[in-house]
This record gives structure tokens, sequence and C-alpha cells, in this order.
């Protein structure tokens, strides 16, 4: 995977060394020697890089090398780079000003990058929200559901594997009806869930665990045959049911309260680019009443009549889980009348301040509440890291949802 990022790399490290090099190092030293050395650090840097990229696979057990990677290469490469940027002003204006400032914004990047590494990957937080829906069966007036997304089980490799039962303790604690994951549960392959099946099984909830399928669970990253992908991914959905999961492929469970039912939707994983779009939502609503947009109506003959008349069906209160939010809007919304939607996907990035992420540059829904009409979008950012075991605003969450009536 870090292939794809290869360019990004390499620009981190040679833009700032140039700079700095030129700026301030010859100014410094005539000696060849000591300006020499002041590559070294950056010499170092790239043997690594080669090394890791020689087990650039994310197998679980290469995951620690790369995860470990990632956060020397940005403690090196972020804080300087941060320097560059912001000393290029001193060229222009108040030049000590400037450069006392880019010095103290390095300095506090290297601060974030530890705690987030070192903190801010396994600092679990409940994030409570109510939901009112005018439809809402009276019977589900109240409704709890414990919805988590992104586990990427393999990242905990490195040391962190109480941390997984840690939040499946923290799900269990809120004593939900429901609980719902939205995707990826491991970052590469099946066999990142050894060891793992007594505490994902312990998950428990009045009316059921139900999961749905991310791009990674599609062993869309294993240089592989296709026989292979497709084997580890019916592996990978063996191992969720054993766990007592209802995994839902293009498929939907109504539960019901009383006289009162809602359905659970689940669609396989709809991407855009790269990643599997396989959702079916005709068929995940299948047996559903006027639930997709183009059911509009029941037909029916009166027993006393010969006239055909028609009744407009009653709606399915309907929540899908669906890993990606882009889903949402390009076929959700124009497709049918599902109440809410559960997404997760873009981590928010792993990183927010002040409630913005970089990820807003890729998605329009990336974290938290949406609407559109009577539409709701829900985007968790997740519980897991992918690559990086990073977490700095965007922490690592379980969202409890609540159903209201106004």
């Amino acid at each position: 995977m870090l292939f794809r990022i290869l360019f990004l790399l390499f620009i981190l490290i040679i833009v700032p060394d140039v700079y700095i090099y030129f700026r301030y190092v010859r100014r410094w030293t005539c000696h060849w020697l000591w300006r020499a050395l002041t590559f070294l650090p950056t010499i170092l840097l790239l043997l690594y890089m080669l090394l890791v990229l020689h087990h650039d696979d994310m197998r679980v057990e290469h995951q620690p090398v790369i995860g470990l990677f990632m956060f020397i290469f940005l403690l090196y490469t972020v804080p300087r780079m941060l320097f560059t940027l912001l000393d290029l002003m001193g060229w222009l204006v108040f030049p000590r000003i400037v450069r006392i400032t880019a010095m103290t914004v390095a300095l506090f990047s290297c601060i974030l990058l530890c705690y987030g590494y070192f903190i801010g990957r396994n600092r679990f937080v409940v994030h409570q929200q109510t939901f009112y829906f005018p439809n809402l069966p009276k019977e589900f007036d109240g409704y709890r559901i414990a919805h988590f997304s992104d586990l990427h089980i393999g990242t905990f490799s490195d040391g962190h594997q109480s941390d997984v039962t840690d939040i499946v303790n923290l799900i269990n604690h809120q004593k939900c009806d429901a609980i719902l994951f939205t995707g990826d549960l491991v970052n590469y392959e099946s066999r990142e869930t050894d060891g793992y099946k007594q505490v994902l099984g312990s998950l428990k909830a009045s009316d059921g665990v139900y999961a749905v399928m991310g791009n990674h669970d599609y062993s869309m990253y294993i240089p592989a045959a296709q026989a292979v992908r497709d084997a580890d991914i019916q592996e990978l959905q063996r191992r969720e049911q054993s766990y007592g999961w209802t995994l839902l492929l293009n498929d939907n469970v109504v539960i019901h309260h009383g006289s009162d039912s809602i359905a659970i939707v689940g669609s396989e994983n709809d991407g855009t680019g790269r990643f599997p779009a396989l959702g079916d939502l005709p068929r995940a609503t299948a047996g559903l009443i006027h639930v997709m947009r183009n059911d509009t109506a029941t037909y029916f003959i009166p027993a006393d009549s010969d006239t055909v008349a028609v009744r407009t069906a009653d709606h399915t209160f309907s929540i899908l889980m669906s890993h990606d939010p882009t889903h949402w809007r390009r076929h959700v919304i124009p497709d049918t009348h599902i109440d809410l939607t559960l997404a997760g996907h873009t981590h928010a990035g792993q990183f927010k301040v002040f409630g913005w992420s970089p990820v807003a540059f890729v998605y329009d829904e990336w974290s938290g509440a949406y609407s559109e009409g009577n539409q709701i979008l829900n985007v968790s950012d997740g519980v897991g890291q992918v690559m990086f075991p990073f977490r700095f605003g965007a922490w690592p969450e379980i969202n409890i949802i609540t159903l209201k009536r106004p």
C-alpha cells in the first residue's frame, strides 16, 4: 500500500532537505564532511523505507513494521516540511519572527504525532446521538443502536490486541437493542482475525449483531489470483457468521416489537474508483414495502367490486448499513425512501482539528450526521486505523444512536 503514496513520501523527504541545506547548512559550515552528515538521517530513513517496501503487503506479521515505519517517517518529515513552508515566508517579512513561529509549529507537530501514536489511537469515545423520525413505529420510540465501523483488526497486532477486548466491552456496556457493524473488519486478509473469535463472539444485543463488508474485506489488496482472493473473502464471511453476527450481503432482516417492525438492510460495499461497487439496493430491500422509490403503490380488487382500486403502500421504516458514505448521495437518496443510513470508511482522516479534516477535500459526507429531506446519513469515524496507527481529534468512536419520534 505504501507504493500508492510513494511519490508523496519522497516529496516529504527531499523538499525540506534541499531547502534547509541551501538556506542554512551552507551558511553554517564550509566543511564538506559536516555538510554531508546533515543528509545522514535522510539516507538512513530511505534505507529503512526500502526495507519496509520489501514487506509492503500488509500481511498481519508485517503491519507492526509498517505502522512503526510510518510513525518514524512522519515524525521526521512532517515537522521539517512545516518548518520549510512557514520559513519560506521569512523571505518576505519579519524573518526572525517567522523562523521562531516555524520552529514552534514544527515542535507542536512532533508532540501531536507522539500523542496520536501512543495515546490517541486507543482513546475510545462513546458518541451519543438522537435522531427524530415522524414515521418511526411507536414500539421503536427510544430504540438504541450501537454503530461501530472500520475495526481494521490487523493494526492491533503490534501489541495492542487487548484494545479489541476494550472495544467489545465498551459496546456491550451500552446495553443497546441492536449492534450494527459497517465493514472493514480486516486490513488485508481473513487470518488477521486469528485469536479473536471469543472476544468478537461476545458482542451481544437483544435484537442481534448485524454486519456488512467494507472495501478491505474483499481481499482487494492481496496480489494473488482472483480465485485466491475469492476463497479468502468466503473465509472471512464464514468467520463473521461464526461469531453469531448476521452478515447482510444485499439482504435485510425485519425486527418486530409488538405489532410494529423496522428493517435492517445491508448493502455490499458500493464505492467509486478502485473500490468495489457491489451494492444492489433493489435486492437488499426485497420484501419491504415502499422502500424503493419506484415501489409506490399496491393494487388490489375489493371483494364487492370488479373495479381495480389503488392503495398507497405503507412504508417500512428502514436502516441501511453501507460501508462507503458516497453510496448515500449516489443511490440511496435518488432511488430509495430509506430513513437512516449508517456508514464508515473515511476514518475522518484519523486527524481532525476544530471539526475539520483534510479528508473533507475527498468526501462531501465524511463525519457525523447529514440530512436530505427526511433521510439521514450518519458516518462513523471508526474505531481502528489503517496503515498508520494514529488518531488525533478524530478519536476512535462508538456511535450510540437513539431513535425517537418527535
